[in-house]
């Protein structure tokens, strides 16, 4: 994809999620947080402040709880001019497949449910301003609502989460962290791709 206005190169890689409420998608939930978790995310981690192949490396699943069908856990990269679009794919397919093959540490396991805990609270509090205190809490009831067809969970979802295991989480990298499950957008700045005609 050719981009007009954007000055760096880019890359967007995709894998399709699981369906919801299965034991696969609380796992890639924390596998998301292990690999997006900011700064301290694999992928932030890697590419940016170590290998610093990329002055940007986010992602994650845009909403978890609010979709019922295909959906796709996203990782975008901005990467270096003199870094090559196959050379950053190369470096964020070592990091998942590093993932897929040795998992997560019981500590790093624990690290993430302690943060998922926290953040889900921090959802439930969280509004949109002045204006609307409490959305979270009120998001949350529509999806289990609407998709679900118990709002109730909302006081019972995080226990799916915790009760995941380094095994469960072993298994849905091995299962959807795969290149048969993904799709690649690259993006090239409209000035390099003259300047490479």
């Amino acid at each position: 994809m050719v981009e007009k206005f954007g000055t760096l190169p880019a890359l967007a890689i995709g894998y399709v999620m699981p369906e919801r409420r299965t034991a696969d998608w609380y796992a890639m939930a924390l596998l998301d947080q292990a690999l997006h978790g900011g700064r301290a995310g694999r992928i932030y981690r890697q590419l940016v402040l170590e290998k610093q192949i990329a002055v940007e490396a986010d992602g994650g699943i845009d909403d978890l709880f609010g979709y019922n069908g295909p959906t796709q856990l996203t990782t975008r990269i901005l990467h270096k001019p003199e870094i090559t679009s196959e050379a950053t794919l190369a470096t964020f397919d070592a990091v998942v497949r590093e993932t897929r093959e040795n998992g997560i540490s019981d500590s790093e396991l624990q690290q993430l449910k302690v943060k998922w805990r926290s953040d889900y609270f921090a959802t439930l509090e969280g509004g949109r301003g002045g204006y609307m205190p409490k959305y979270g809490l009120m998001h949350l009831l529509a999806c289990f609502t609407l998709f679900d067809g118990q709002p109730q969970l909302v006081n019972t979802i995080l226990d799916g989460f915790l009760a995941i295991t380094r095994d469960q989480v072993q298994k849905a990298a091995r299962t959807y962290l795969v290149p048969e499950n993904r799709a690649i957008v690259f993006r090239k700045p409209a000035a390099a791709s003259r300047e490479a005609a």
